[in-house]
């Protein structure tokens, strides 16, 4: 029989769960962490009918252990879609930060077992040795799960495997995710397990990557408008492939509200930005 468990650190396991998810990704990967009072879950992935079959052959290969509550990285269907199953299956809460509540469906939102993750100085334990982390801009209420005993982050998706992160306005924001990259960096890590992807056993040197990756790509697209004004779209086909335009045309749209925020471009109008020198 197949397992659905794979040792993470002493006491977590991740599960790697079929979702409907960005390519090139196609599984949400969520966690279990042993407490002392009962088993944490992390994320549930998108509730369809074959990754919950995997999340409970995960549980039953674990001892069918009693679930104290299942704790959402973010709003995003493909992390909190299983929660009505986990409802149904645990009769368990469900936690989640209160700016990401607008992200759930009319069902999900309809489920009595909501609780709202508040942190305080911009952590919470939620149980001995496991902390909540403030960590928005991919999405305003982002969480990260930290173990400092074991040096291990469980990063959503703010960090992701094999790519770098994913942030669309309206509901992600680049500064804020910049602030968040700081933030993670800060933490004594040894081991990041994102939502998405292959385990990060460098996460400083993966998150200096991240950072210098978007400050690079926000002096690229400064050096490309210094020629003409021009559309977030006619920006991503200068800078992506065909197959991943669409989704960096919104990419773009996140650098050039960080861009326009420092007022270093303008807005001229029909989707078109410029550099405040350029005469249009």
């Amino acid at each position: 029989m197949e397992s659905h468990l794979k040792p993470i650190v002493p006491n977590v396991w991740q599960t790697a769960v079929p979702s409907a998810t960005i390519p090139p990704y196609q599984h949400t990967h969520c966690y279990w962490i042993q407490g002392r009072d009962g088993m944490l879950l992390v994320d549930t992935a998108d509730g369809m009918p074959e990754g919950t079959r995997v999340l409970q052959s995960a549980w039953e290969e674990l001892g069918k252990p009693d679930i104290q509550a299942v704790y959402m990285t973010h709003g995003h269907a493909d992390h909190v879609g299983g929660a009505v199953w986990a409802v149904d299956t645990w009769d368990c809460d469900l936690w989640l930060h209160s700016a990401d509540f607008f992200l759930l469906s009319t069902r999900l939102r309809a489920l009595p077992k909501w609780r709202e993750i508040v942190l305080q100085g911009g952590r919470l334990e939620i149980a001995p040795g496991v902390i909540l982390v403030e960590a928005p801009g991919h999405t305003p209420g982002q969480v990260n799960v930290c173990v400092p005993a074991q040096g291990l982050l469980l990063a959503g998706d703010n960090l992701l495997g094999n790519s770098t992160s994913i942030i669309i306005p309206p509901h992600g924001h680049l500064r804020t995710y910049l602030e968040t990259l700081d933030r993670l960096a800060a933490l004594d890590l040894k081991l990041a397990a994102p939502a998405h992807g292959d385990l990060i056993e460098n996460p400083h040197a993966y998150i200096a990557g991240y950072r210098t990756h978007r400050y690079q790509r926000l002096e690229q697209i400064v050096e490309f408008l210094r020629e003409k004004p021009q559309s977030a779209s006619e920006l991503a086909e200068r800078i992506y492939p065909e197959p991943l335009q669409k989704v960096g045309t919104l990419m773009v749209m996140a650098h050039l509200e960080y861009l326009a925020e420092d007022q270093k471009i303008r807005s001229v109008g029909e989707g078109r930005y410029a550099l405040p020198s350029i005469e249009v």
